[in-house]
């Protein structure tokens, strides 16, 4: 299939070159009758490469991420006469337990003593926080590295075990809840109102492709955010966007959101 004609709808040049690997990945399939996996996509990526793997006739696919509600998942491609189930190696999940109780430690700092190692983010499905643990959803093949190496988080040891899907415990992220007002629903304006930060500031988020909404990389300050809309700002972290509603006697915009904290 035309990697070409298959991507020429999308401008994100990140997006392209990402959806011209599973394109890779699903040829590959086409002509050698073997099992291909793609590398850990976010819920737009997803869509994305969905709709260009709609294309392919004789291939199956199958979306995971190692749980239900996982956000990060990987796309398995495989000859149309075979199942899921058929697949031997999918993927991995390891626990990481410590002693934490002096300090918290965040997704962040997991993430970060993971990508020290060298294993690159692609690799990396959802890092799921409990108290005095994680659960870490990985490539296949990851697994036996990260026992072995894996020893410190943020300066605190750490055991590093294999563990199933069946042990996974899914735990949803805590939000603060924050109002306030803007002059429009533009994207400069939203995330100003969200951090506190000028509308310059933002708009250097914005300009630096450090944005998403709903997954999407956006540049366009004059986006308008709606309801329901879930903001990443890298270096700032992410929010949704509750409701865009009434105005006040000022003329301005009442917004009600809620940040990950």
């Amino acid at each position: 299939m035309d990697k070409i004609k298959l991507t020429n709808h999308i401008k994100d040049i990140d997006l392209k070159n990402k959806m011209f690997k599973v394109i890779d990945k699903a040829n590959s399939c086409l002509k050698h009758y073997d099992v291909k996996c793609t590398d850990f996509l976010n819920p737009y990526e997803i869509k994305n490469a969905i709709a260009i793997l709609n294309s392919f006739n004789d291939i199956k696919y199958s979306v995971d991420g190692g749980y239900d509600d996982a956000e990060r998942k990987v796309i398995f491609i495989y000859p149309y006469y075979m199942e899921y189930e058929d697949i031997e190696d999918t993927l991995e999940i390891v626990q990481v337990e410590g002693n934490f109780k002096f300090k918290e430690i965040s997704h962040k700092d997991y993430l970060g003593a993971i990508l020290n190692l060298g294993i690159v983010r692609e690799k990396i499905g959802d890092i799921i926080i409990h108290d005095n643990y994680c659960q870490v959803i990985v490539a296949n093949g990851i697994c036996d590295f990260l026992t072995i190496n894996l020893n410190k988080v943020s300066r605190n040891k750490v055991i590093v075990n294999k563990i199933s899907r069946d042990d996974i415990i899914p735990n949803s992220p805590n939000y603060k809840d924050i109002s306030f007002t803007v002059s429009s629903q533009r994207l400069d304006c939203i995330i100003s109102g969200l951090y506190n930060i000028s509308r310059q500031d933002s708009l250097k988020y914005i300009n630096g492709e450090r944005v998403h909404v709903n997954y999407e990389k956006i540049t366009s300050p004059s986006k308008e955010i709606e309801d329901n809309s879930l903001i990443s700002v890298r270096g700032k972290g992410r929010s949704i966007i509750v409701n865009v509603g009434d105005i006040t006697k000022k003329g301005r915009i009442k917004v009600q959101a809620k940040l990950m904290i």
